[in-house]
């Protein structure tokens, strides 16, 4: 019993002589969770786990007054339900006829949300700015999800 005692007192007088770690400040813990922040926010700029079965097709107007439409759709696997997609037109190169850049951006849903992978459809309709088209390329984020080749033209 004795010798219980004394490694009791031998494990409290070392725990006691131990150096303790500096007092983080308020500023240094709120630095910590800016950069913290900041560095989920860029993991999460495309929250796309993968993307399938793209297509485009031009809807072509059928006199000059009106405008012909492109459209543009696919399936993304986000990681829960509820996420709203936007799409920004971006620019076209100068090659004739011209590749197209699209952006997919996504607001997550509100609130609590089961995390489950969830195929969810985007589509685009927008007006075409021009009558043909040799790529389209979609992009979210820093990647580009799929460039799209086979653009259909429908009369």
């Amino acid at each position: 019993m004795k010798s219980v005692l004394l490694f009791s007192i031998a494990v409290a007088g070392l725990a006691a002589c131990a150096e303790k770690p500096e007092a983080q400040t308020d500023a240094a813990v709120a630095q910590q969770d800016a950069t913290g922040t900041e560095e989920i926010a860029a993991a999460d700029a495309c929250p796309v786990y993968d993307s399938r079965d793209w297509r485009a097709w031009l809807d072509v107007a059928p006199s000059p007054d009106a405008v012909s439409k492109l459209h543009i759709s696919g399936e993304v696997d986000l990681p829960t339900p509820g996420y709203t997609a936007q799409w920004t037109v971006g620019p076209a190169d100068r090659a004739f006829p011209p590749a197209q850049r699209f952006m997919l951006s996504f607001t997550p849903p509100g609130g609590m949300v089961t995390q489950v992978i969830t195929p969810t459809g985007v589509s685009l309709e927008t007006d075409a700015t021009y009558t043909s088209y040799r790529a389209i390329i979609v992009g979210c984020g820093d990647k580009v999800l799929v460039e799209i080749t086979d653009i259909a033209v429908a009369p």
